[in-house]
């Protein structure tokens, strides 16, 4: 059924470590702020269509879930292997309880997968548990490992579309994702300039942009760049995401304003829009 609205709420904004990061004194991690306190980064999307969808499983994901009243997941997304997107998949079980019991599918491309298998056997490895080794206590969470196959043309996940990009992050790749004049550009050191062209046709409504700190990353964008590729794509409203403790919020909401982009700003952890 159809709603009148997609609604993204932002579980996390921070970079892997989170913030405040364990033992630092930095005036970041030290702010009683709430806007400077970032789990690590990932998102729930609710679609229009009423598919309610979590997009990378952190190891924040059992807070981020509680704090967000989240109480449904119809499937997932994981933008790539690193662990602070990845390593709170386990966190998922409880949503394949039911009533009645169900398994979510889990979409990421082929690399990612090849990882999941190996990192968690026994919840993708078929063979892992068999009638010598049944599966005891509690149980592992029911996942189906899917393969998204398509890139930079439009496909339909449970009757959501979407288009998908591969981009540069260090020795690997990371998802980007184009959804309902929504885009989401994380874990990346660059965007190509076949994605910069398809977004810019698209007319985004919302960019939400990989930022980890002022200065240089070799596998994050940084403000400058990120700054200079939400003007080539030129969306209504942007968000820097991914931040580290050298980025204070409203410093940084300054420096984006300072910028001359209209309706650029951090993203804070709980923050929700609706398009």
């Amino acid at each position: 059924m159809t709603t009148t609205n997609a609604k993204l709420t932002i579980l996390g904004s921070g970079t892997s470590t989170g913030i405040p990061m364990v033992g630092c004194n930095c005036e970041v991690c030290l702010s009683k702020e709430e806007k400077n306190k970032r789990l690590r980064t990932s998102f729930y999307l609710e679609t229009k269509n009423g598919n309610k969808v979590v997009i990378d499983t952190t190891p924040d994901l059992r807070t981020q879930a509680l704090r967000a009243n989240i109480n449904h997941v119809d499937y997932c997304i994981i933008t790539h292997d690193h662990a602070d997107h990845l390593h709170g998949i386990d966190d998922l079980r409880p949503f394949c309880f039911g009533p009645p019991p169900k398994s979510i599918p889990v979409y990421t491309h082929r690399d990612c997968m090849i990882q999941m298998e190996g990192r968690f056997p026994y919840i993708f490895q078929k063979d892992f548990f068999n009638e010598k080794r049944p599966v005891l206590g509690g149980g592992v969470p029911r996942l189906e490992l899917q393969e998204i196959k398509v890139f930079e043309k439009e496909i339909t996940i449970e009757n959501d579309s979407y288009t998908f990009f591969l981009l540069p992050h260090g020795h690997g790749q990371t998802l980007g994702l184009y959804h309902d004049k929504l885009a989401i550009l994380i874990d990346c050191n660059a965007i190509p300039d076949s994605v910069i062209k398809y977004l810019k046709a698209k007319k985004l409504e919302h960019l939400f942009i990989d930022c980890v700190k002022i200065g240089e990353h070799k596998t994050h964008l940084t403000l400058d760049k990120s700054l200079e590729y939400i003007k080539a794509i030129g969306p209504k409203s942007s968000y820097l995401i991914h931040m580290g403790h050298g980025l204070e919020h409203f410093q940084l909401e300054k420096l984006c304003k300072e910028s001359g982009i209209s309706n650029c700003q951090p993203a804070f952890d709980t923050m929700h829009i609706y398009f």
